[in-house]
């Protein structure tokens, strides 16, 4: 199970291009099993599925 709970503020941290390492988003669901990923919703509008070790939790 992930750290992670719908609502919860993240940047992605994948490597990518696209969206770019920091893109700030908000966790939108967190399925069961690890391997079906996160959605978040990035604050651009753009919803991805990432899994959890591409994300990092925005520090407040």
């Amino acid at each position: 199970m992930s750290d992670y709970q719908p609502g919860d503020r993240a940047q992605t941290a994948t490597g990518d291009q696209d969206p770019a390492d920091g893109t700030p988003g908000t966790v939108t669901t967190v399925y069961p099993d690890p391997a079906d990923g996160i959605d978040i919703t990035l604050d651009d509008g753009r919803t991805f599925n990432i899994l959890a070790i591409g994300l990092e939790l925005e520090e407040s």
